[in-house]
């Protein structure tokens, strides 16, 4: 017999009012074990769930540090090949580009001025 299962036997309604207690309390504990169980559960998804988020949120990362890396050597070039032309006599066709780009901000000026005052 099981030790758990085995209820004294103090005759009449004694052994029977603790065997119903015995069921009751582990009705209650069987009760218990299950909602801990489906707590377990859910905390075990939930937890799945953010480590999913988090190798996406990773992979994205890793996807733009590669483009900034990228970006970075192309402005690293550019900037190289202005210093390039800068030593090579170009602070010429330096003012010539500046020239350029104030003019043009004029003209963009004049323009909208023109357009918003007809």
């Amino acid at each position: 017999m099981n030790h758990r299962n085995r209820v004294p036997n103090h005759g009449g309604s004694g052994g029977r009012i603790a065997e119903t207690n015995m069921t009751m309390m582990e009705k209650q504990n069987d009760a218990k074990a299950e909602a801990l169980a489906e707590q377990v559960k859910r905390l075990k998804d939930l937890s799945l769930d953010i480590n999913d988020e988090v190798e996406a949120q990773n992979r994205l990362l890793d996807q733009m540090g590669g483009e900034m890396g990228s970006a970075s050597g192309l402005l690293g070039d550019t900037i190289g090949k202005l210093n390039l032309m800068l030593q090579s006599g170009g602070s010429r066709h330096m003012c010539y580009l500046i020239a350029f780009v104030v003019f043009a901000f004029v003209i963009i000026y004049w323009i909208m001025k023109n357009k918003s005052g007809a």
